[in-house]
């Protein structure tokens, strides 16, 4: 009898254990619902291209079934099955299909494209080389050029903060060759025709992404002269093979994007962390810190890495005040006028 006494109360204390860790799991899975109906009801009215009486029909929904949860399974039950659904949607989006009659607009309607030659060298299609009168107001024009990675000389980090926002700006990557051509390398978001950009449609899957060659008299020309913003020039430090690796892996990339085209995202495929984590050592680097989305701030992890050429000694606000290109006007604010004058920059160029 005893035993039989001590039998009934182990399961009754097993059956209270699991009752208790249903409830908790219960409550976690309405912590984890409730937190994804933000991302849901953007996705709602922002990635699917449906009326907005349907986008609010589904959140209301959404929203009803939560608060049903609250007294029933059902309900819970409910609500996971509309956020699946719409995150399955969502994941059933692709490049391929958004853009399959986008027209882009001027600035991004051809994106770079990369011909490997079989002397090691890259032809390089629609090198942008605009001729601009204002921000809206410019003469189309491209360029075809020839490169070697074994002839590339230095690579810069351009950033360029706009609206005297020191957090936020724009990331590029000059690369110069022994010739003396310089191939400014940015990747932007790529936009259709009639559409402004936007941070909430950067992250549900709205816009291109676009890896864009340039000149520097239009791509640093256009920012400093006619938007006014302030544009940073900062040789990185690194040895030739780091440099032909660089270059190859760049271009490497641009091709790949004419092949597999991919969606720009606000947050982790940026110009900023598409970009820089090419460069060697910047993966590590770039991963897990806030400056990576404060872009503005991510020159300040390569100085920190010892990336950025330097003065022995010399800090970073030395650095940044060499490495600032002045607008000069009428474009001519390319970096070898920069570099050729009495600014201090001109050490950059030499070293």
């Amino acid at each position: 009898m005893k035993n039989w006494l001590i039998r009934i109360a182990s399961v009754l204390r097993l059956r209270a254990r699991f009752r208790a860790l249903r409830k908790t799991l219960y409550r976690v899975a309405f912590v984890v619902l409730a937190l994804g109906v933000p991302w849901c009801a953007g996705a709602l009215f922002h990635a699917f291209d449906m009326p907005v009486f349907f986008a609010w029909a589904g959140l209301i929904a959404l929203l009803v079934s939560l608060v049903a949860s609250l007294f029933s399974r059902w309900g819970l039950l409910a609500a996971a099955l509309i956020e699946i659904l719409l995150t399955g949607v969502f994941c059933l989006i692709t490049p391929e299909k958004r853009f399959r009659y986008t027209l882009w607009q001027t600035p991004w309607r051809h994106t770079l494209e990369v011909n490997r030659l079989d002397d090691g060298r890259y032809e390089l299609l629609n090198v942008r080389d605009f001729v601009y009168r204002s921000e809206t107001d410019f003469d189309v024009q491209y360029r075809t050029m020839t490169v070697d990675p074994e002839k590339i000389s230095s690579i810069d980090a351009v950033f360029s903060h706009w609206d005297n926002q020191e957090g936020i700006a724009h990331s590029m990557l000059g690369l110069n060759f022994a010739d003396g051509e310089t191939v400014v390398i940015s990747l932007e978001t790529r936009l259709p025709e009639g559409a402004d950009q936007n941070g909430i449609d950067g992250i549900y899957r709205r816009y291109g992404l676009a890896m864009l060659a340039g000149t520097p008299n239009d791509f640093y020309g256009l920012r400093t002269d006619h938007r006014g913003e302030t544009l940073y020039v900062y040789r990185l430090d690194m040895n030739h093979e780091n440099l032909r690796d660089t270059t190859a892996s760049i271009l490497e990339r641009a091709a790949e994007l004419q092949v597999h085209p991919k969606f720009y995202n606000s947050l982790y495929r940026n110009c900023t962390t598409g970009l820089l984590p090419m460069l060697p050592g910047a993966v590590d680097l770039l991963s897990g810190d806030i400056r990576v989305i404060l872009n503005g701030m991510a020159v300040q992890l390569l100085f920190e890495k010892d990336m950025i050429a330097h003065r022995e000694g010399e800090s970073f606000g030395s650095i940044r005040a060499r490495s600032l290109v002045p607008g000069l006007c009428c474009g001519k604010n390319a970096p070898s006028a920069h570099y050729g004058g009495e600014s201090e920059a001109r050490w950059l160029r030499e070293r």
